[in-house]
């Protein structure tokens, strides 16, 4: 029985993600057509999904098994979705593989360290894990919900029921994994320290990677030092508890963790997509997962999200004398906005 539960675990952080990536990536340019990229993007959507379809239920103080029943009916609706209309993507997929061949010896080899690297990080966030002291209020209240069927309605250090916690409610990181264990019957403890530990730890390296590409578009032999050199920063960056280095390394499955080491650096892609002449749907579509996902992360998005992304629109439209992309691009932020909304009422 054990086996079935680590089996449906390991498809929901690996598989389905990937899966559910496919229809993004399909509406993209050939260059981002990539299986990183699609791993990052159907991240994005499981977050954003969760997001909008947990808040109302959280707010409203329904039954986490609920929120369980409507987002896994959801899901497999998008992923019934994006299998049907994206198996041509899948396909071309193919072709790329066989550049590897074509690579030079010594970009074979920058790879090759790059992924040493990367292994060896994932595995010591695993093997050395570091307990963090706010894993008493987020790992607390995964275990809280998925125990007592509530969300936000109990004290994490002593169980008591309390009126509706709405500084976190808005930013449901710990319900998503708690609908993790409840799917497939692990400790939600188990799911944030061995589990999405490694796996998100990967998604921010699928993201750099990404970044990387792009902007060393010319110099492919170039792309896997900035890996190297990345894994280097990282793992030599705890020199304070509240760098993005420690953040990604020591308390990844939180939700600010999250936000500093993958979501942040998501929203870095997209500005830098939407900066080409004329970006793809599948760009806009990255860019509006990645600012709800900012929310589903951390209620600090609120604020931050809104302010970056309008400085980058004036920049960006400036440089293509556009608009029409300022407008688009503040257009993007209303979910975010509408939520900041909703937190402002109801305190």
């Amino acid at each position: 029985m054990q086996i079935l539960h680590w089996c449906i675990l390991i498809l929901l952080v690996t598989v389905i993600p990937f899966l559910l990536g496919i229809v993004p990536v399909k509406y993209m340019n050939s260059f981002q057509r990539t299986p990183a990229m699609t791993y990052l993007c159907g991240w994005f959507v499981s977050f954003s999904v969760f997001e909008l379809v947990s808040v109302p239920f959280i707010l409203l103080e329904r039954s986490f098994t609920e929120v369980v029943v409507v987002y896994s009916i959801v899901l497999a609706i998008i992923l019934g979705i994006s299998i049907w209309c994206g198996r041509s993507v899948i396909k071309g997929f193919l072709p790329d593989m066989g550049r590897i061949k074509k690579m030079s010896f010594w970009t074979k080899l920058g790879w090759a360290v790059a992924v040493l690297f990367i292994a060896a990080e994932i595995l010591a966030s695993v093997f050395l894990e570091y307990y963090d002291g706010d894993d008493s209020y987020y790992v607390a209240q995964s275990v809280m919900t998925n125990t007592f069927d509530t969300m936000y309605l109990r004290d994490n250090y002593t169980g008591y029921p309390y009126s509706l916690d709405i500084r976190h409610a808005l930013s449901p990181t710990p319900i998503y994994i708690a609908w993790m264990s409840r799917l497939s019957g692990i400790h939600p403890a188990i799911i944030a320290h061995s589990v999405l530990a490694p796996a998100w730890l990967l998604l921010m390296y699928c993201v750099y990677g990404q970044i990387g590409k792009r902007l060393l578009a010319g110099n492919k032999g170039w792309q896997p030092l900035l890996l190297i050199f990345l894994a280097v920063w990282f793992a030599f960056g705890n020199v304070s508890i509240y760098t993005s280095e420690t953040f990604i390394m020591t308390r990844t499955w939180q939700g600010k963790g999250l936000m500093a080491g993958v979501i942040l650096p998501t929203l870095l892609l997209c500005l830098i997509y939407l900066s080409d002449k004329k970006p793809k749907i599948g760009s806009w579509i990255l860019f509006v997962m990645a600012i709800i996902s900012a929310v589903f992360a951390t209620s600090v998005s609120f604020m931050l999200v809104p302010t970056v992304v309008g400085l980058a629109a004036v920049l960006i439209g400036w440089l293509k004398k556009s608009a029409k992309t300022v407008l688009l691009m503040g257009a993007c932020c209303l979910p975010c906005i509408l939520i900041a909304v909703c937190y402002l009422v109801i305190r």
